[in-house]
């Protein structure tokens, strides 16, 4: 399955602000595993340090 073709069949072109989607796609990917990550580390807890 070609995804350049199915894109421009849809939308009619590869490219938005003068950059190819490949590049939003990967930003995007980029974008969705930090938020995850900040996600996950936020959401643990300090361990008690007994002494």
């Amino acid at each position: 399955m070609n995804w350049k073709l199915l894109w421009m069949k849809l939308f009619g072109t590869c490219e938005w602000l003068g950059l190819n989607m490949g590049f939003w796609v990967s930003m995007a990917a980029v974008l969705l595993i930090v938020i995850i990550m900040n996600l996950v580390f936020w959401a643990i807890r300090p361990q008690k340090n007994n002494l």
